[in-house]
C-alpha cells in the first residue's frame, strides 16, 4: 500500500479479479521425413507450400514427404513444422577454390547434404562498381528440374569482398554457405577472380560443385538425446497432428509398424499432440486388422492402441507432378492431418473430422481400394477409420476413432478436445505459481476457470443446457486441507463433459395405424 503525505487525487491500477485463459492452437502439422534438400533435424515453420519448396526442395520420388505436406496445405492446413532426416553418409557438394600460390582461399559448400547439390555452380567474376583487385562479384546457379523440365535459378552477390562473403552470402543464400580462408599473398585474389574453369554456359564459365550424396536409410523418429527426427519437435511447444508419410517407404512392414508404435509412445509422453498413423500399401482389410491387432503371422508385436493416435485405410491418389500430374498412390495421414486442420479451423476441435461435409477430401483423385461396407463393419470396432468413396459425397472420411479400447477416449475429437482444455489451463494458470495458497487465491483460480469453460461450452464443445452441466470447477478448503498447503500444493479438480459424436444415427420408422371413430 503506498504512502499518501499530501493532499490529491491518486490514481491506481487493481489486478483484474481473473486472468483470462486463452486457449491454445490445435490445428499446428508436424511432418517428418526424407527431402531434396534442406536442413536435416531441424524443425522448420512451413506456412504455405511454395514456401516447403523453396526450403526442402520438390517431390522426389524416394519420399512421400513433399506429396503429404501438399495435401495438408491442399485441405486447409495452414501452418506446419517440418523436419529432414537423412542417414549417415549423406554428403553435401563442395568446391575448394586455391590461391596463385597454391594456398586454399575460398570454401563453397551446398546449404545442405544431399546429391542435389551437384547441381548447383557458381561463377567468379569482376565486380561492377567496386576495385576488381579487392572485390568481385560472385553468381550462384541452381539447375531445378520440375517434372522433367529444368528450370534455372539464378543469385547474385555483386561487390562482395573476402572481408564480408561471408555475411553477405551464409543465411542469404537458399543453396550456399562459403568459408573464406586467408590468402597468402595480397595478388592471389586476382588470380582468384581471373580464373575460368574449362566447361563454358551461355558464353559464361560456371563451376559445379561436386561429392554430394543422398543417404534415404534416415532414422525417422530419431534420438531424444540428440534431439533428431521426431524428437526434434522438443524444442516445439504448438506442433499439435503429427504425421510421418515415410515410414510407408520402409520395406520391412513390421519395422514400419514398430516405429508407429514409437511415434505414438512419443505423443503419449508429450500429451499435447495427436499421431495420425498409415497402413502399409496395397494390404487387404484382413490385413489391416492384423497390422492393427499385432501378434498374427505377418505381423507381430504389441497391438496398436494409443488414445493419443488414428490410424487410416486405405491410401489415396493424388497427382503426381513427377509423372505429368497422373495419379500416384500416397499414404493418407498428409491430408488427414490437413482435414484435422481445416475442421478445427472452421468447426473446432471438438467436431469429429469425418463425414460428408468436414471428411471430405477435395485434394483426392480417388482410393486404392474401394471398402465395402461389410468390411468396414470389421475394422471399425477396432479403430481403423476407413476412408471411403461415395456416389453422391466423393471421396470423404468415414470413421473417427482413436487407436484406443477404452470407451471415454474412443473418439478422435474427444481426446482432441481434452488435449485442447489441458493445455490451454496449463498455460494460462501460470499466474498461479508462488501466489499465496488462500481462499483468496482459490476465488481467482475458479473464476478464470470457470470463464474458460464457459467458453467452451458455449462453442458447443461441452455437453449441457447449462455450465453447470457442462463442467465443474472445485478448489476450496476440502481438497486443499492443511497438509497439502503445507506441502506446497494447490490442487485443483475440473470436470468435463466432452460432446461425443453421433457415429451410429439410429432412424425408427413404424407405420401409424388408422383409428376409426
Amino acid at each position: 500500500m503506498p504512502t499518501y503525505l499530501s493532499p490529491g487525487v491518486f490514481v491506481e491500477e487493481v489486478p483484474a479479479g481473473t486472468q483470462p485463459i486463452e486457449g491454445v492452437g490445435t490445428s499446428t502439422g508436424a511432418f517428418v521425413g526424407l527431402a531434396e534438400r534442406g536442413p536435416t533435424d531441424s524443425a522448420r515453420l512451413i506456412t504455405n507450400y511454395t514456401q516447403f519448396v523453396n526450403e526442402f526442395g520438390r517431390h522426389i520420388e524416394d519420399s512421400f514427404l513433399a506429396y503429404s505436406v501438399f495435401s495438408f496445405f491442399a485441405e486447409g492446413g495452414n501452418r506446419c513444422y517440418v523436419v529432414r532426416v537423412a542417414g549417415a553418409t549423406a554428403a553435401a557438394s563442395t568446391i575448394s577454390l586455391n590461391g596463385g600460390d597454391g594456398s586454399p582461399a575460398l570454401q563453397i559448400d551446398a546449404e545442405s547434404v544431399g546429391l542435389w547439390g551437384d547441381r548447383v555452380s557458381f561463377n567468379i567474376d569482376a565486380p561492377t562498381n567496386e576495385d576488381p583487385t579487392t572485390h568481385f562479384k560472385l553468381t550462384v546457379r541452381f539447375l531445378d528440374q520440375v517434372g522433367g523440365r529444368d528450370n534455372l535459378v539464378v543469385e547474385l552477390y555483386d561487390d562482395v569482398s573476402m572481408d564480408d562473403i561471408e555475411s553477405r552470402v551464409n543465411g542469404v543464400s537458399s543453396y550456399i554457405s562459403v568459408s573464406y580462408l586467408p590468402l597468402a599473398t595480397d595478388d592471389n585474389l586476382r588470380t582468384l577472380v581471373q580464373k575460368r574453369p574449362a566447361d563454358s554456359v551461355d558464353a559464361v564459365t560456371f563451376t559445379p560443385l561436386a561429392g554430394g550424396a543422398d543417404d534415404n536409410a534416415g532414422d525417422y523418429i530419431g534420438s531424444e538425446s540428440a534431439k533428431s527426427g521426431l524428437y526434434a519437435f522438443d524444442v516445439i511447444d504448438d506442433i499439435n497432428i503429427v504425421a510421418i508419410p515415410d515410414l510407408a517407404k520402409i520395406d520391412d512392414e513390421n519395422t514400419m509398424r514398430n516405429r508407429t508404435i514409437d511415434a505414438l509412445v512419443y505423443c503419449e509422453n508429450r500429451a499435447d499432440c495427436f499421431f495420425i498413423a498409415d497402413t502399409p500399401d496395397g494390404v487387404e482389410p484382413s490385413a489391416v486388422r492384423e497390422y492393427k491387432q499385432g501378434g498374427g503371422a505377418t505381423y507381430t508385436g504389441n497391438a496398436l492402441n494409443s488414445t493419443y493416435g488414428a490410424l487410416y485405410y486405405p491410401w489415396i491418389k493424388i497427382s503426381d507432378p513427377l509423372n505429368g500430374g497422373r495419379a500416384i498412390d500416397v499414404p493418407p495421414s498428409g491430408v488427414i492431418a490437413g482435414s484435422f486442420a481445416n475442421t478445427d479451423s472452421t468447426r473446432g476441435v471438438f467436431k469429429a473430422p469425418a463425414g460428408t461435409v468436414d471428411g471430405f477430401l477435395n485434394s483426392a483423385l480417388g482410393i486404392e481400394r474401394q471398402v465395402t461396407k461389410g468390411e468396414q463393419d470389421v475394422l471399425n470396432p477396432l479403430g481403423v477409420n476407413v476412408i471411403r468413396q461415395f456416389p453422391s459425397a466423393g471421396i470423404v472420411i468415414w470413421g473417427a476413432r482413436t487407436l484406443s479400447n477404452i470407451a471415454e477416449w474412443r473418439y478422435v475429437n474427444v481426446r482432441r478436445l481434452m488435449l485442447f482444455i489441458e493445455e490451454s489451463i496449463d498455460e494460462g494458470s501460470q499466474f498461479v505459481v508462488f501466489e499465496p495458497n488462500d481462499p483468496t487465491l482459490w476465488g481467482k483460480v475458479r473464476r478464470t476457470l470457470t470463464a474458460f469453460l464457459t467458453r467452451v461450452w458455449r462453442d458447443g464443445a461441452l455437453f449441457g443446457n447449462s455450465p453447470e452441466e457442462a463442467f465443474f470447477v472445485k478448489v476450496d478448503e476440502e481438497n486443499n486441507p492443511p497438509a497439502v498447503r503445507d506441502a506446497g500444493q494447490l490442487i485443483i479438480e475440473v470436470g468435463v463433459a466432452p460432446v461425443k459424436p453421433a457415429e451410429f444415427v439410429v432412424i425408427r420408422i413404424a407405420q401409424q395405424t388408422q383409428s376409426t371413430n
